[in-house]
């Protein structure tokens, strides 16, 4: 069953029940109020009737043994003073009747009752409705019983002219609480449906999919925490799609890096093996083998410095930056001798918290992109700088700059803006991608700034 059925179900049967009883118990309150009220008069009346008559009977003469029809008499005439629907009965020793006002005899003239003690009960004839009063009276002019007898059909009727109201305000609640309850039923389950409707939508793949929280109750934290969750969720699938798009480009490239240079080593070194070539030739078809092999083995050592970047334990000291600085500046001197390309370093006495060797492998790869980047006779500087809170490091070039769009991409592994160029300066697309590994284990922030045609500027900043 849905839950909207539930609760309009449960709804429903609670109302009704709730007024159901406590309906039936305030009407019979007061009804039963009404019976012990008329029953406590009934008492007080018949104890009036029970000293009048005594007294009566014990003003006749000594020895006088008062008659039937003298009793009869003085009955009627006290009967006068008590209300008009009280019925008198008057019973001798024998219990024969020997007066009766009313039609209706009653029922307690055989009962059983305590000594000096009457009886008063409610009984029913004939669909009427009576307080009866049964006492047994002693005195010197014989002994009697008496009964009144008090109609009470008005307070049963009373009470079903409020049982009829009551049924047809039932009736009218029922329609009213069907309505409330479906009302109320719809609008609780609302967010519920909203949210069950989004959860399928997110199954099939809209990834978008939100529900506006509305209130503040636990439904609403629910939402909340269904937006939290698909907002994570939205996330990570992003992410991992990122992840299969950069590794499906990654195999892409990583086969295409290792083909070329394996088709050049193939057919150079077929030529070998099956023409007779002249001297120039073979030196010539040697050295393209070579140079291919070198890049292979070039290749492979920055994927091995990749794989092992993120998982190696790095040897943290305190490094002086003058002297970091130095060595980059010394060991670069080859890279950049070819295109003679300088290298400046401004750099401020600092310590910094590292491992020598992977601090230099990423400057000498971050001074190798710009050697890359820059035209003969380019220039390279190195700046380091006192933070309050740390140490910045910033590698600027002359080159020929990053389209704005492509600097997010551009430390993605086997990811190059100019192909042919870095292919043709022996690159791989690898070494932005190990630096900005290196850069994470020394928890230092990374970023690249360049415009297009004016240069690019590397920006390291290593904490205290």
């Amino acid at each position: 069953m849905k839950l909207f059925w539930k609760l309009f179900i449960t709804m429903l049967c609670f109302v009704i029940a709730v007024f159901t009883v406590f309906g039936n118990i305030i009407i019979n309150i007061p009804f039963m109020s009404s019976i012990e009220r008329e029953k406590d008069r009934s008492v007080e009346e018949m104890h009036i009737l029970l000293y009048a008559f005594t007294a009566s009977l014990d003003g006749l003469p000594d020895g006088y043994r008062a008659s039937g029809l003298a009793v009869a008499e003085i009955t009627k005439s006290l009967g006068r003073s008590l209300e008009n629907n009280n019925d008198i009965i008057v019973y001798n020793e024998s219990k024969e009747v020997i007066y009766n006002s009313g039609s209706y005899e009653g029922q307690l003239v055989n009962a059983s009752q305590k000594k000096d003690f009457g009886i008063c009960s409610i009984s029913e004839h004939n669909g009427n409705y009576f307080t009866e009063c049964f006492f047994e009276i002693k005195s010197k002019a014989g002994n009697y019983y008496i009964g009144i007898n008090k109609n009470i059909n008005f307070i049963f009727e009373d009470r079903e002219i409020l049982y009829k109201n009551y049924r047809f305000t039932l009736i009218v609640l029922f329609i009213l609480s069907t309505v409330l309850s479906f009302i109320f039923s719809i609008s609780f389950t609302r967010p519920v449906r909203k949210l069950s409707e989004a959860a399928r939508d997110f199954a099939n793949g809209n990834y978008k999919r939100r529900v506006k929280p509305s209130g503040n109750d636990e439904v609403t934290a629910l939402v909340n925490d269904f937006n939290i969750m698909a907002g994570r969720l939205e996330d990570n699938i992003h992410k991992l799609e990122e992840d299969a798009r950069k590794q499906e480009e990654f195999t892409e490239a990583f086969s295409h890096e290792l083909k070329t240079p394996l088709t050049a080593i193939i057919g150079y070194s077929d030529m070998l093996r099956s023409m007779d070539l002249p001297k120039e030739e073979i030196i010539t078809s040697a050295s393209y083998i070579f140079k291919e092999g070198k890049r292979l083995e070039r290749l492979a050592y920055k994927m091995m410095e990749l794989s092992f970047a993120d998982k190696q334990k790095a040897d943290i000291i305190k490094i002086n930056t003058e002297e970091l600085a130095e060595k980059v500046q010394k060991n670069a001197q080859y890279l950049l001798k070819e295109k003679e390309v300088s290298l400046d370093t401004d750099v401020e006495p600092g310590i910094i918290n590292g491992d020598m060797d992977l601090l230099q492998s990423l400057f000498l790869n971050l001074v190798d992109n710009a050697r890359k980047a820059c035209k003969n006779s380019g220039k390279i500087i190195l700046e380091g700088r006192n933070l309050a809170d740390g140490y910045k490091f910033q590698i600027k070039d002359n080159g020929c700059g990053i389209p704005e769009n492509e600097i997010k991409k551009i430390t993605e592994a086997f990811y190059m803006v100019d192909k042919s160029r870095a292919r043709k300066e022996g690159g791989a697309g690898i070494g932005l991608a190990l630096c900005v590994k290196i850069a994470c284990l020394h928890n230092a922030g990374f970023e690249i700034k360049s415009k297009e045609g004016e240069g690019t500027q590397v920006i390291l900043n290593f904490k205290n």
